[in-house]
């Protein structure tokens, strides 16, 4: 009986162990390779789409930056151009009121004339002289490094 039952699991153990040498060989086929290029396309793929998302969001995130810049410059120059109207304007109307009281005659002011004007003579030619401290020594030119 004993011997009948071990040619009865025999069978047994053989179909599994082909079961198991089946699997594993269809583990070890190699992939076709169509199916290879296909993955590493998938692959590529993916890494050009992330890098095509970050240079999107980057693109995106300059482009606002920029812009609420602009935004602030453009009304820096608008309160910039106000300024400058308001600087004229006061400028133009001390002016007018300085040439107002020009005209009065308690001011004491007169109009120029040739009688009128005070002519100064030109001042003398002085001869120019080289201090000595301004001139550099020879053997300091020497020691100076001509360049780094």
């Amino acid at each position: 009986m004993h011997s009948s039952r071990s040619n009865h699991l025999s069978p047994l153990k053989s179909r599994t162990s082909q079961q198991k040498v089946e699997r594993l060989n269809t583990s070890r086929e190699r992939t076709p390779g169509w199916l290879r290029s296909l993955m590493i396309l998938q692959r590529g793929s993916d890494v050009i789409t992330v890098i095509l998302g970050i240079a999107t969001l980057t693109i995106y995130s300059w482009t606002v930056y920029t812009q609420q810049q602009w935004t602030q410059e453009y009304r820096k120059l608008g309160t910039l151009q106000r300024n400058e109207r308001d600087l004229t304007t006061t400028n133009e109307i001390i002016k007018d009121q300085l040439a107002q009281q020009a005209e009065r005659p308690a001011t004491g002011l007169v109009t120029p004339t040739t009688a009128n004007t005070i002519l100064l003579p030109p001042a003398p030619q002085r001869q120019f002289r080289e201090s000595p401290n301004q001139k550099p020594e020879p053997e300091t030119l020497a020691k100076t490094p001509l360049g780094y």
